[in-house]
Order: C-alpha cells, then sequence, then structure tokens
C-alpha cells in the first residue's frame, strides 16, 4: 500500500493509504503512520486525529473565562548548600508513541540540560529512561542527590518498594546506578503545577520528541 503526507496533530506525517487514498485501518481500527516514508519504524493512531496537511495545526485550547491565565514558571535558582538537584520528565505521544526525555541538573552555580528521543516507547518507559539519564550524567555520586519527578510511577517502583510488572530490566538497571551513590533521594513534586525545574524538565522531553519527529 501507499504512503501519504497528512498531518497529525502539529506534525506532518506519512500514513499508509489504501486506492482510494483513505488511511488503511487495522483490526483494532487505527491507522499505521510514520515520520519518515523509508522509516522502517511504524505508530498507530486514531484516524480522527489524521488531518490533510495543509490544514493549519491545532490551536491550543482557550482558558475558561472564569480561570486566572496560568504564569510562567519563575527562572530555576541554583540549590543550596553543596548538593546537586536533578529534575527528571518523560513524555510519549501516544502510549506507546513518540517518547523523548528531559533532565535538569543543577550544583552550585553550574546547570546542564538533557534531552533525548526515545522512538516509540510509553510514558512509564520514558520517565525511567530520564531517571538512569540523570543518575548516569552525575561524575560525582558521594555528594548528595535529590532526584524530583512528577511521576507516582517512579517513585513507586524505585522507592517504596512496588511490584513490578512492566520495565523489569530498566528497572534492575536503575536500581544497579543508585547504588553507586552515597546519599540518593527521590523527591515527588506536582505535575504542571509550576515547578520550575520540572516545566522544564517537561519541555525538553517534549521538544525531544519534535525534533526526533522532523529527523
Amino acid at each position: 500500500m501507499p504512503w501519504e503526507r497528512r498531518r497529525y496533530r502539529r506534525n506532518k506525517v506519512w500514513v499508509e493509504v489504501d486506492e482510494r487514498g483513505a488511511p488503511v485501518l487495522d483490526d483494532r481500527g487505527l491507522a499505521a503512520l510514520r515520520y519518515k516514508p523509508e522509516d522502517e519504524r511504524t505508530y498507530t493512531v486514531r484516524p480522527d486525529d489524521l488531518g490533510p496537511v495543509e490544514a493549519p495545526p491545532p490551536a491550543a485550547a482557550p482558558e475558561e473565562p472564569d480561570q486566572e491565565p496560568r504564569p510562567e514558571p519563575a527562572a530555576v535558582e541554583p540549590p543550596p548548600g553543596d548538593g546537586i538537584v536533578i529534575y527528571t520528565d518523560g513524555a510519549s505521544s501516544g502510549n506507546p508513541g513518540p517518547a523523548g526525555l528531559g533532565v535538569l541538573l543543577l550544583w552550585r552555580e553550574h546547570r546542564r540540560e538533557i534531552q533525548r528521543f526515545l522512538g516509540e516507547a510509553t510514558n512509564n518507559q520514558a520517565e525511567l529512561e530520564a531517571v538512569l539519564a540523570g543518575l548516569r550524567a552525575v561524575t560525582q555520586p558521594g555528594r548528595a542527590v535529590a532526584i524530583h519527578t512528577d511521576s507516582e510511577y517512579v517513585i513507586g517502583v524505585l522507592t517504596k518498594g512496588h511490584k513490578v510488572q512492566a520495565n523489569v530490566e530498566l528497572v534492575a538497571e536503575i536500581q544497579a546506578e543508585m547504588g553507586r551513590f552515597a546519599a540518593l533521594t527521590f523527591v515527588k513534586v506536582p505535575a504542571h503545577a509550576g515547578v520550575p525545574g520540572n516545566e522544564r524538565a517537561d519541555r525538553l522531553a517534549r521538544d525531544a520528541i519534535r525534533s526526533g519527529a522532523r529527523d
């Protein structure tokens, strides 16, 4: 079957179509999507989410009339003392779908940002991959390190002994990495609540998805 250009949300993509130009649907009623025609990675999406490529990308939903405009997050301040603060976040467009990770590391006046496109992954996988990337970026594991994440799943499987039913190898890899730190703590932060470091990590993860989709 041929592949034709379509718009999926804010991205221009390639969709498998039949001889009439209609998306070919699988037994779940989903269409096949690729970000490049020669790419072997194929994703499935609802056909209702596809549109003609000349259509403008969907605008953000307007604020409710009685809702206060959401303020811009404050600048990220360096951590107090000599500890290392890490904000991690993962995102996926679909679950699974194109995914990315974002990491913000802060120590004294130093700052480092990491973003990476992960290909197809679930949101939980992306969250875990972000934590692993943050831990591996620390070159001084003898210092106190605090991982800030908005993922209940990450906190549960890494610190609360929740049963690991998926991502078993990835969780084990992170736990092995955690063993090299002298003082490692995890901090649960609220999602999309204006926490500056968390908002920055989220933006990095989503930018990674967009960059990967364009490559």
